[in-house]
């Protein structure tokens, strides 16, 4: 995929720097909960807003990055596709390594995982136009509920539909979720329609898109670093 550099979209880059911090401070108020140093209850309605907001503009930014990609690279489909490998790479080395540690409630369908699968499947639906918001609507919707069901299979928790007893520290199935990506797509076709930004250059922006063009690797360091901090202070308190 040599010599087919992407263009970048400032705002969007600065969108995905915005969901980086609001990432990092929600996962450091799950860590000071699970290690005990302050009493903080994750399922307080306006916590999980903060965290599903935070998920809905990582994901909906992934269907426009699709969009914008395609536009503005002659090779756009075989960039997306190399991309969904790399992510399905990594998605892998996420399982393994939360199945080592901390093991209980290891990642089997995180968001990297509904990421790459999604990376995948989205340019089925370029054509579709607008009509997207209309399915990613009813997707959203039908995994609501598919999510409020269970099943004896073992095999059908990445599309939504758990078994009794699954659980995850991360799990983000298909569905609903891919109705966001579609979203995404639709909201960047029609914002974008020739792949340009819609933004001139602020300083604060370009900071943000700063963290935005390096989102992936702050996502898998963040927590090593947090939990690390974590662990020092309590060696050493």
């Amino acid at each position: 995929m040599q010599g087919n550099k992407v263009k970048r979209i400032l705002e969007i880059d600065a969108l995905r720097g915005v969901a980086i911090v609001l990432m990092i401070i929600y996962h450091f108020m799950f860590d000071l909960n699970f290690f005990g140093l302050m009493k903080i209850d994750l399922s307080d309605i306006m916590i999980v807003l903060f965290q599903r907001f935070i998920a809905v503009l990582f994901v909906g930014l992934v269907g426009i990055s699709l969009v914008l990609n395609e536009l503005n690279n002659k090779r756009g489909y075989l960039t997306n596709l190399w991309r969904g490998f790399k992510l399905t790479n990594i998605a892998i080395l996420i399982t393994a390594a939360t199945w080592l540690y901390p093991r209980d409630g290891f990642i089997t369908f995180g968001i990297i995982h509904m990421i790459a699968l999604s990376t995948f499947i989205a340019p089925l639906f370029f054509r579709l136009k607008k009509w997207n918001l209309v399915v990613g609507v009813v997707l959203i919707i039908g995994g609501i509920w598919l999510n409020l069901q269970q099943t004896d299979s073992k095999l059908l928790f990445w599309l939504g539909l758990i078994y009794p007893g699954y659980e995850a520290l991360d799990y983000y199935p298909l569905l609903p979720w891919f109705g966001v990506v579609l979203i995404g797509i639709a909201l960047g076709q029609m914002i974008y329609p020739d792949g340009q930004s819609r933004i001139k250059n602020i300083k604060l922006l370009e900071q943000l898109a700063i963290l935005g063009k390096n989102s992936l690797v702050i996502y898998l360091l963040h927590q090593v670093l947090l939990v690390g901090i974590i662990l020092i202070y309590l060696a050493v308190k």
